[in-house]
């Protein structure tokens, strides 16, 4: 786990320092088409980190066993349900709050106009960051972690370190929505990482995981949280402090109520759960799969 991520780190902060390096003054990654592919390949880093240290410690089982979770579908519909409408149930939510408390709307209504346009160009990519962060995240780090401590304390590992996964980005305003408040925004990956592995533990399926992944970064191309979606004049009323960006106010009213709501329900499965397991079974473990796979290799023999 720990030279998972430093390699990980180290390679995320490299390449964003030196695309930022190669930016011009007041450019963009997206300008470029050759920074911007640069920028994107960043998000495989992971995955060949993982691949090689588990390549490195048990072959061809390790191998098996990281990958084993996507051929895991057979689990309670609930668990598709909870899956499929995570973000949006959150989203609309704190949605709603601002409603409430200000009668204010989203600037450009409750769904964005011709979302499919971006998604649809953009969803092989949503796919793979699926694949990647389930796979790097959860059966990689996840599972190991929960060899050594409760479900509680690996999901605070993992999502503190996949937090800082995103700081470079942060830092430069880059792959990341301008004006997202950055604490807020950390808090949401620890609760992100508690989500995905209530939902791993008690399903054991990466498909239900890359469902949750998918609709994860589909939910900001359909719902109006996103501050850059959110242009406000310097007299709307707000409930947080609107964020400048290229002379204009970003109002972060909807994507804070929509991470407050979400944190809160982090606290709330670990609460129901419980901490140890975060579920009725026994928390999924890196072993238990190379168990497996060694007793079909003794079935065979």
């Amino acid at each position: 786990m720990t030279t998972f991520v430093l390699i990980t780190l180290g390679l995320q902060f490299g390449i964003v320092f030196s695309v930022w390096l190669m930016l011009p003054p007041g450019g963009h990654v997206h300008a470029d088409p050759r920074l911007h592919m640069l920028f994107r390949m960043r998000v495989f880093g992971p995955l060949a980190a993982c691949v090689g240290i588990t390549w490195w410690l048990e072959r061809k089982a390790g191998l098996r066993a990281l990958f084993s979770s996507f051929l895991v579908w057979r689990v309670p519909l609930k668990w598709y349900l909870a899956a499929g409408v995570w973000k949006f149930l959150f989203a609309y939510l704190g949605i709603g709050v601002v409603i409430m408390a200000l009668g204010k709307w989203p600037v450009q209504g409750m769904v964005l106009p011709h979302f499919w346009d971006g998604w649809l160009v953009t969803l092989p990519f949503i796919f793979g960051i699926a694949f990647v962060e389930e796979t790097c995240w959860m059966k990689f780090c996840l599972t190991r972690l929960q060899m050594r401590y409760s479900a509680l304390v690996s999901t605070l590992i993992i999502g503190n370190c996949w937090g800082l996964w995103y700081l470079p980005m942060v830092a430069i305003n880059e792959g990341v929505p301008p004006g997202y408040p950055i604490i807020v925004f950390h808090g949401c990956m620890i609760s992100l990482t508690i989500l995905l592995a209530w939902l791993y533990n008690n399903t054991h399926s990466g498909v239900v995981l890359m469902l949750a992944q998918v609709v994860s970064n589909t939910a900001f191309f359909i719902a109006p949280i996103l501050p850059p979606n959110n242009e406000i004049p310097a007299n709307t009323p707000t409930l947080f402090a609107p964020a400048p960006w290229n002379n204009v106010l970003l109002d972060v009213d909807y994507v804070t109520w929509f991470s407050l709501i979400f944190i809160l329900a982090g606290v709330l499965i670990v609460w129901r759960a419980g901490a140890r397991d975060l579920g009725p079974r026994p928390r999924a473990r890196w072993d238990e799969g190379m168990r497996e796979r060694a007793a079909e290799v003794a079935a065979i023999a």
